[in-house]
């Protein structure tokens, strides 16, 4: 008993910090927080019935700029058998692309990066890059094949698409593949989901300043904006247990910058409010990053269901997240949803989805798309 209010003391403070030192928080069993502010009211109870009464697993954060709405953990576990809080650390999976994008600008923002130099100017070997930008890559519009998602395809063999999800794919593996697959389509000319071209961008970043880039995204993201539970290319911190037999995420270094950090639901509303109150970006930068193009910025997506939401989800084997920012430009409020249940029928909102398919003429279950229905309900 003693140490579980020593953990509860322990969210309060954390949570009392992103509201604005206040501790005015109420607490509930099942790992619940939740403001008492009475504008929230009726916000809150759904939520709690919700978090207390479906099967919801994992955590839960809801906040604006300055006031913490609701927080929760519940089902899921951690490494030492306590149900997981907002403290619980999880693969973020491509939530990772908002810090690199973060990085790439702040670079541009100094005059050593450019959004319209060759990527064959970093890549002098890569002569099917043809005139590729930075540009490209940010906006998912170079072409090349997703090392991630069709493995077979850009490896070339089964065999090599398994070593990667082992963790034995070395920068010069992927790199003499990368210089040998023809692209899909011209560069600039559509938008297509890649994950290489987030890896590309880390290795930019690691060029120019003689750093790896787990010390570049430290040095720029993390530190600035109290990110203290965060890391990236680091295998062993996650505290969440994972709900499937794949395991923890092993290829932690060839995903880097597009799918390698871990963090929380608090260091990930740090994230949010650092860079849209302009704290860890120039406004130049934050309009650059949120410059959408088919609906695709920098890391960040565009609803094309919902006036100004703009979001990203991110997806590891055993992990699935979620960053919603209602009201992007003003006004605004965050949902962060972490998750170790990665499950092809749960793994996604009405905003990638559509409507939740019937199963045995009932409504499945779907987690993420009941939370979202809420925050969509009473923020939208």
């Amino acid at each position: 008993m003693k140490e579980i209010n020593m953990q509860n003391d322990t969210i309060l403070q954390a949570l009392a910090a992103l509201n604005d030192g206040r501790t005015d928080l109420a607490f509930e069993a099942e790992n619940i927080w939740y403001s008492r502010k009475p504008e929230w009211a009726p916000f809150v109870e759904e939520l709690k019935a919700t978090v207390q009464n479906d099967d919801i697993r994992g955590s839960i954060l809801i906040a604006t700029d300055s006031d913490v709405i609701f927080a929760s953990g519940s089902r899921s576990r951690e490494a030492d058998g306590r149900t997981v809080t907002p403290l619980t650390i999880y693969e973020i999976g491509s939530i990772t692309k908002m810090q690199t994008a973060v990085c790439v600008f702040k670079f541009i923002d100094e005059g050593k990066l450019h959004l319209d130099d060759r990527v064959s100017q970093y890549f002098p070997e890569y002569e099917k890059a043809g005139g590729m930008t930075v540009f490209d890559l940010l906006h998912m519009r170079s072409g090349i094949v997703d090392f991630a998602n069709d493995a077979e395809t850009f490896f070339g063999s089964e065999e090599l698409a398994e070593a990667l999800d082992e963790g034995e794919v070395t920068d010069e593996i992927l790199l003499e593949r990368l210089y040998q697959l023809d692209l899909t389509f011209a560069p600039g000319s559509r938008m297509e989901y890649c994950n290489t071209n987030y890896v590309l961008l880390a290795m930019i970043l690691e060029k120019i300043t003689g750093k790896a880039y787990k010390e570049v995204v430290s040095d720029l993201v993390f530190g600035p904006a109290g990110m203290t539970a965060s890391s990236a290319t680091t295998f062993g911190d996650v505290t969440s247990v994972p709900e499937s037999d794949a395991g923890y995420m092993k290829e932690l270094v060839a995903a880097r910058g597009a799918g390698d950090i871990h963090s929380n639901a608090i260091d990930l509303l740090k994230f949010d409010r650092a860079f849209f109150q302009e704290r860890i970006v120039s406004p130049a930068a934050r309009a650059g990053i949120l410059n959408f193009v088919d609906n695709y910025g920098c890391g960040w997506e565009k609803s094309t269901r919902y006036e100004d939401l703009v979001t990203h989800d991110g997806e590891t084997n055993s992990y699935f997240c979620m960053n919603f920012v209602f009201h992007a430009s003003a006004d605004r409020k965050y949902f962060i949803m972490l998750t170790c249940c990665n499950e092809d029928d749960e793994d996604e909102t009405d905003e990638t989805a559509g409507e939740t398919e019937a199963l045995n003429g009932e409504e499945e279950f779907n987690q993420y798309q009941t939370v979202f229905d809420i925050c969509k309900k009473y923020l939208q």
